[in-house]
């Protein structure tokens, strides 16, 4: 439970108590069904709700919270109908665009909810909604793959006016944009006010990493994880910090959960693969990275790693071709090179193969690039 729902909850029992003595106090019951929601006790919330249906409260406040409700469900059709119904009764308003726009989000409909944001954001709107229509618009741009307009969006804000919780949405941005050194001022800045912002924890590790402190990233990602178990870019880090700790069998545990959440990321299967490779877990690494070259058959890194594993295993007239591919897509390409000096003898023993598979590891933005094209989109 993260520090937010851990207040909620607090609160929520405060509450309880109170409407224990006065169980139809219109203010205690709407007041306690949002401490529900924030708390994630639905069921409370629930009760609370057929007490204001069973009052006749006002109609429109308490149809809301029952959208409120079924977001944190995930019942989000259900959400989309009563948000729509509201939008037609009361007229638009901010915060009932940012909560539809959220649920278009939520089902994977990044395009939609940009485009129902973006007329807000020149909007004359108070500060705390229009803050929230930001972040979800950034997250959205994120989600679209659209880094750099996000980005140089960003840049034409005066910085110091940025809201310490649209920092930490614009950290993240800062990472893929390849802006390190802004993901760390942005990141710093939004934890010092907000601790346990997901996203600052992400980029303050993610630069972390990069600096090869790795113990420190793990110590931000294990925070992240705490306000988000399921977040498949927290666990894509935390599997990179534990293939450069050497601890394979951990970070192959880790990129397992990565793909689980982000099954088009080319990045965390390339790295499932690594570990699984140097665990000796051949059929696993071939696997990993079969899944990564189904993803993106013209990238020649996946080409490079499907041809190292077949050579590996002794299937050395499959491995040529893939790494003939892999060279005419990209003659650099790391890992193709990679197995052409296994093929080609130059690298004799396991231990030698492992010394060199560590120094691949170790490469600055081994996992850069490309690699991140699918990194976790909020």
């Amino acid at each position: 439970m993260d520090a937010s729902t851990h207040s909620s909850a607090a609160r929520l029992g405060q509450l309880q108590a109170w409407l224990a003595e006065d169980p139809d106090n219109p203010a205690l019951l709407a007041d306690a069904c949002d401490s529900a929601i924030a708390a994630g006790a639905h069921e409370e919330a629930q009760a609370h709700l057929a007490t204001a249906s069973r009052l006749r409260l006002d109609p429109a406040a308490w149809s809301f919270r029952q959208a409120r409700l079924c977001i944190a469900r995930r019942e989000l059709e259900r959400a989309a109908e009563l948000l729509q119904q509201l939008a037609a009764t009361e007229g638009e308003h901010p915060v009932l665009a940012h909560d539809f726009a959220y649920v278009r989000l939520l089902q994977g409909d990044a395009e939609t909810c940009r485009s129902l944001l973006e007329p807000w954001l020149t909007r004359d709107c108070a500060p705390q909604p229009l803050e929230a229509i930001q972040a979800l618009w950034l997250r959205a741009m994120h989600a679209s793959g659209l880094v750099e307009d996000a980005w140089s969006w960003l840049q034409q804000q005066e910085a110091a006016r940025l809201p310490a919780g649209l920092r930490g949405v614009a950290s993240l941005l800062a990472v893929d944009a390849e802006d390190f050194a802004a993901a760390r001022t942005l990141a710093e800045a939004a934890l010092a006010v907000h601790p346990m912002h997901p996203e600052a924890l992400v980029a303050r590790a993610t630069v972390a990493l990069a600096e090869q402190q790795v113990e420190s990233a793990r110590g931000w990602l294990a925070q992240a994880l705490q306000a988000n178990s399921d977040d498949g870019r927290t666990w894509s880090m935390l599997g990179l910090a534990s293939l450069q700790a050497r601890e394979f069998a951990l970070a192959q545990a880790q990129l397992e959960r990565a793909v689980q959440a982000l099954p088009r990321h080319i990045g965390s299967w390339h790295a499932l693969g690594w570990a699984c490779l140097l665990q000796q877990d051949l059929p696993g690494a071939h696997q990993a990275f079969a899944q990564a070259l189904a993803l993106d058959r013209n990238f020649a890194e996946s080409h490079g790693a499907v041809g190292l594993v077949l050579a590996l295993r002794g299937h050395r007239e499959a491995a040529q071709g893939q790494l003939a591919l892999a060279a005419r897509l990209d003659p650099r390409n790391v890992t193709g090179r990679f197995a052409q000096a296994l093929l080609r003898g130059e690298i004799g023993d396991a231990a030698r193969l492992q010394a060199l598979a560590h120094r691949l590891l170790d490469r600055p933005g081994f996992f850069g690039g490309k690699l991140r094209d699918s990194m976790p989109k909020r």
